[in-house]
């Protein structure tokens, strides 16, 4: 076995502080609603918000002419626009520091399969997407954690493969139907 060389960064960071009341209470509240896996899928989000707004509070020190924060903080504030994680009329970089876990878990696949209705439970929705039964646009996505973007939003729908979406019966379905065929024979 040779060595790995390749460069990978942490998604996830686990807290300095292992056994905090509150912020275990509130670790167990976010993976009870949003119907997280485990405690590290909590924080990734919570790291990605961190370097969100870390990024955004390094450009909110620079002069408000200096071209690499009319740059970036365009660049910054377009991607939350697009995924919905702040409003049109919150377009300043202010805003973006104001970006918290609840609204990234609300962009969720996941949350926003159970919210339209479309499963049963948060958790339901979890394995429909697992289950590779749900499609955004045309492109099928296994991952709960996708991030779907504002406009793809209305194009979240069971996968045409899938026999939710029409597709050929499962498994059970064409054993029961096979049966019956030949007991009627």
């Amino acid at each position: 076995m040779g060595r790995n060389y390749r460069n990978r960064s942490k998604t996830s960071q686990t807290p300095r502080k292992p056994f905090e009341r509150e912020r275990l209470d509130s670790e167990m509240k976010l993976i009870g609603k949003y119907g997280l896996k485990n405690k590290r899928e909590a924080w990734r989000v919570q790291l990605t918000v961190a370097r969100i707004r870390k990024a955004a509070r390094e450009l909110l020190t620079l002069d408000p002419k200096d071209p690499r924060r009319l740059f970036e903080g365009e660049a910054l504030i377009k991607r939350m626009l697009r995924y919905g994680l702040i409003n049109q009329e919150e377009k300043n970089l202010d805003f973006v520091l104001g970006i918290t876990d609840y609204k990234m878990l609300e962009r969720r696949l996941q949350t926003l399969i159970f919210k339209t209705k479309q499963a049963n439970s948060i958790h339901h929705a979890r394995v429909l997407i697992r289950q590779r039964h749900i499609r955004v646009g045309k492109r099928l996505v296994n991952s709960p954690s996708f991030l779907v973007r504002i406009d793809s939003e209305k194009n979240v729908d069971f996968a045409n493969t899938s026999p939710l979406g029409g597709g050929r019966p499962g498994r059970r379905k064409r054993k029961m139907a096979k049966s019956k065929a030949n007991k009627a024979a």
